[in-house]
This record gives structure tokens, C-alpha cells and sequence, in this order.
């Protein structure tokens, strides 16, 4: 396999391969996790019932904190397959898959011999952790990664041909962008486009042509991104306008109402989101500025700085950089091949040794889901594979290594993360007395966890004041009230009617009549 011909030829298919398998897999063992999967499907189930396009609602409110396009995109997968949890749960994946092809046919339109880089580059990307991770999530990031992938490709080949048609389609997926996560989609790709004779092979590049056809690319993607932005504003009132043309872009740059973090917050993260690569001895090898070098640090450094100067940071706000520090990775393992890569061997011996343990770390935070003891026999796969890179150290096993280890890890957990994560026991609950008409009131935050899991046709009754919550008790003797307690106590899970694990704490499901009583079992208790 060190050969890897057809892998030169293909490598973006062998990828979409192995991603298919993994999101099928995931999708398969893993419950949607909350708070943000069960929100996003729940919001595009709300649209869906209520024939809404233009304003995302969630439990009866205008939601402002993200565009329609992932909302829209499931829908269309409804429309089309059916309203099954499958189908919902693979529309955003699927998509997501066509970023393996766009990084290859990049490489092709940049570097047109680099057919190696061109194969590399996707496995490379299926292999880092964040990516990984988010992969098969219905999740916004990966949506949007592709479809700045899908703008850059069409500006490299306007790039190479000049067809106008191009810079159309730049613009429209730049605008996809916006509509699928905000005007951030221009921090990833004014730098790279502007930056565009630095990296670019042919230094006779015809400087008018090629700002005027950046300017209209640009404008498109805005103006497709503010027409839906229009026309919400106009169906979502005052408030949902301000939010949506105003609060979420500059809010979070200037000051961030949530996920506010120090400027160097993603310098030790990117090393964990690069893993297995941040180990790797590709870094310390000496770098030929090829174009195709410069394309990838410019497609990503300069993000890097500017989200880094953006008061709100989230993790996943890393994603549309990695498919360019993937193509640099893959130059660099092209063009040294790997021997004796000990910082990946020691990574994955690292992980065995948690794997060889996993029944009883489980047993620590998720004590209501044992781990069968035979669990520690998955500590034989990355042992394995850690013998594979250190006997035969070639590109492949250093490709393939950490994503099939962590996809182990993933598969052997999932009993736990089953019964912490998996809200649908509750929602079904909802469901049955949603149809018996016995409302039901959420004491707290409320992320709309349950409607898309319930397929639930009414909104709840959200309360975050204790003496709202004792009136709204009494006003409906017949109803149920949710809560999420930390630590319950057996008295309180013995009056509540219903209680399962969730995310390390316990969600209660309490009747109304008894309500003082579970109040006076948690003054008793100190809580």
C-alpha cells in the first residue's frame, strides 16, 4: 500500500469511501447530541411543520443565531426521502462529503502535476481530529467549509480559463457561505482572494481583470446572504432585524456576548484539533515555497490571526482552515516520506493505554452505563497500528492510523454515550402526553432538545423563575414540569415520574401535583 498508485489517481474517492462508512457507522451507534444537534434538526422540524422558510423559529421564537441554509438543506432531504431520523441526520453529512472532492480538485487547479498532493490532501483531511469529530454532525461548520471550498474552487479556475461564469459561481458559493453561517464566511475568504498574486503560479496575472472579478464575487455572495436577510427582517419584526443585520456579525467580533476568550485561546487547541499532525516531524523538514505552499498557509494563517482578534472563539470556528492546512500537510508528506514517526506511535501506544482502562474511566462518568470488560481488547488496535507505523512507517499507515483509533474509541463508548446523550426515552414521553393533551412546562434553559425527537406539534412552556414556575404549577394541576438537577436526590428521583442520566447530570420529569413535594425534598437536601 506504500505505493498507493491508484491512491494518486483517486484519493478523494477512497476518502468518501471511508467517510461514508464512518457517518454511517456514527450515525448508527451514536445518539444526536445535544444541545446543538437536537436544537438544529428541532428548528429545521419546527420550519417544516409550520411551512416556514424565511424566519428559522425555535419553540415558537424567532431564532436569530444562525442562517437557514442547514434548515433548508434538511428539508429538502425530507421533501425528498421522507421525514425519517435517518434522512435528517445525513443531509448535512452527505453534503459535507463533497469537501473531499473540492481539496483534491484544488491541488488539480492550482498545481496541475501535483497528482499526489492531489490524493493525499482529502485522507489527510478525513484524518485530523476536528474534522473527524464533526464529520458526521448535522452541525453548521462543515456546511460551511464546503461551501468556501466550492468559492475558492471556482475562483482557481476562473483563475486558469477567465470564463466569466465562474466568478458567478464563486459568488454563489460565497453566498451558500452566508447563508449557511453569517458574513464570517468573508474572515476565511477576503484573505486567501486578496492575497491572490502572492500565491498564484503566474506572476503576469492581469491585475485589473482579477480585482474587478474578486470585487463581483465578493458583492454576489453579500447580496445573496442580505436578500434573505431583507426579506426575514421584514417577516421577523424589529427584533429579529436587529439581531440578524446587526447583534450576531458585530457583537461577536467587538465585544462577544457568548464564547468571549483570550486572542491566543486557538494556539493550544489547533494542536489538539491537528492531531495526529501537530506530533507528526513533517513540521521541522525544510519548506519549499512552491505555490501551491503559499496557497495553503495563505488559506489559512491569516484567518487564523483574524479569528483570533474576534472576541467569540468556539473550537469549530477552526474548521474552514483545515482543508488548507491539510493540502500543506499533504506537500510536505509527499515530499518526505515519513520513517519512524515516534511522536504518532506514542500518540496512538497513549490512547491504548485509556482504551485498556475505558470500563473503568466509563465507570467514573457514566456509572449508570457499565462498559463490558471485553472493551479492553480495543487497546489491540492502535497497539497494532502503532506496530505497523514503527515496522513499515509509509504514508498510509500514517494517514490512516489515528482516524481508524479514534473511530475505535468512538464505537466502544457508545453503550455510555447511548445512555447520557440520548434524549429521545423523554422526547417519545412528550410525545404521548402531548396526545393526551397534559401540558408539560421546562424549568430552565430551554434548547427545543426534544421536538424533532418527539415529533412534537406544540410548543412548551419555558420558565426560569421560581415563582412564575409555583403559578404556572397551579394553573395547570394536570401538567408535567422538566428540570435538570446536577445530583438528585433519591427522594427527589422517587417523586419525579421520570428521570434518565443526561450530559453528567439527571432530567427529571416531574408531575405538578407534586411539585411542593419535590420542592421540599430539594430544600432538605440543600438545593
Amino acid at each position: 500500500m506504500s505505493g498507493m498508485g491508484a491512491m494518486r489517481v483517486s484519493g478523494a474517492g477512497v476518502a468518501i469511501c471511508l467517510a461514508v462508512v464512518i457517518i454511517l457507522a456514527r450515525v448508527a451507534a451514536l445518539p444526536l447530541m445535544p444541545i446543538d444537534e437536537t436544537r438544529y434538526l428541532s428548528i429545521a422540524w419546527e420550519m417544516w411543520q409550520h411551512q416556514a422558510l424565511l424566519v428559522p423559529t425555535l419553540n415558537g421564537e424567532p431564532y436569530s443565531h444562525k442562517p437557514p441554509l442547514l434548515f433548508w438543506l434538511i428539508q429538502l432531504g425530507w421533501w425528498l426521502f421522507g421525514t425519517s431520523g435517518w434522512v435528517a441526520r445525513l443531509v448535512i453529512p452527505a453534503v459535507g462529503l463533497t469537501a473531499f472532492w473540492l481539496v483534491a480538485d484544488i491541488v488539480r487547479q492550482l498545481a496541475p502535476d501535483a497528482r499526489r498532493e492531489a490524493g493525499w490532501a482529502p485522507l489527510v483531511l478525513l484524518g485530523t481530529t476536528l474534522w473527524f469529530v464533526y464529520l458526521p454532525l448535522s452541525m453548521f461548520d462543515i456546511l460551511l467549509s464546503t461551501c468556501l471550498l466550492a468559492a475558492v474552487d471556482a475562483w482557481l479556475r476562473y483563475l486558469c480559463t477567465g470564463r466569466p461564469r465562474l466568478v458567478l459561481l464563486a459568488g454563489l458559493g460565497l453566498g451558500l457561505g452566508v447563508l449557511a453561517k453569517g458574513p464570517v464566511v468573508f474572515v476565511y475568504w477576503l484573505p486567501l482572494a486578496l492575497g491572490t498574486r502572492f500565491w498564484w503560479p503566474d506572476r503576469d496575472l492581469h491585475q485589473a481583470r482579477t480585482w474587478t472579478a474578486l470585487l463581483a464575487a465578493s458583492l454576489l455572495g453579500g447580496l445573496i446572504g442580505l436578500a434573505w436577510a431583507l426579506l426575514a427582517a421584514l417577516a421577523g419584526g424589529a427584533d429579529f432585524a436587529n439581531a440578524i443585520l446587526w447583534h450576531q456579525a458585530v457583537g461577536r467580533v467587538s465585544n462577544a456576548f457568548d464564547h468571549a476568550r483570550p486572542w491566543y485561546w486557538y494556539l493550544p487547541v489547533l494542536l489538539i484539533a491537528l492531531l495526529p499532525w501537530s506530533l507528526s516531524s513533517l513540521w521541522r523538514r525544510p519548506w519549499a515555497a512552491t505555490p501551491l505552499q503559499r496557497f495553503a498557509v495563505w488559506g489559512s494563517l491569516p484567518p487564523l490571526v483574524l479569528l483570533s482578534l474576534i472576541s467569540g472563539k468556539q473550537v469549530h470556528y477552526l474548521m474552514p482552515i483545515l482543508p488548507f492546512l491539510a493540502i500543506w500537510i499533504s506537500g510536505r508528506l509527499v515530499a518526505h516520506p515519513p520513517s519512524r514517526p515516534w511522536g504518532n506511535a506514542a500518540l496512538l501506544m497513549g490512547l491504548a493505554g485509556v482504551l485498556a482502562v475505558l470500563p473503568d474511566l466509563s465507570a467514573r462518568l457514566f456509572p449508570a452505563a457499565p462498559l463490558s470488560p471485553w472493551t479492553r481488547l480495543g487497546a489491540l488496535v492502535p497497539l497494532a497500528l502503532a506496530l505497523w507505523l514503527l515496522r513499515r512507517p509509509c504514508r498510509a499507515a500514517l494517514v490512516l492510523a489515528w482516524p481508524l483509533t479514534l473511530f475505535t474509541l468512538l464505537l466502544l463508548l457508545s453503550p455510555a454515550l447511548q445512555r447520557y446523550y440520548d434524549l429521545t426515552p423523554m422526547a417519545r414521553r412528550l410525545s404521548a402526553l402531548e396526545a393526551r393533551g397534559i401540558p408539560v412546562a421546562y424549568a430552565g434553559e430551554y434548547h427545543n432538545q426534544f421536538r424533532f425527537l418527539g415529533r412534537l406539534e406544540t410548543d412548551l412552556a419555558v420558565i426560569d423563575d421560581a415563582r412564575a414556575l409555583r403559578d404556572w404549577v397551579a394553573a395547570h394541576p394536570r401538567g408535567e414540569v422538566i428540570e435538570v438537577r446536577r445530583a438528585p436526590t433519591a427522594r427527589q428521583v422517587e417523586i419525579a415520574g421520570y428521570h434518565q442520566p443526561y450530559r453528567g447530570r439527571a432530567l427529571l420529569m416531574v408531575p405538578a401535583a407534586r411539585w411542593p413535594a419535590f420542592l421540599a425534598a430539594s430544600a432538605d437536601a440543600g438545593g
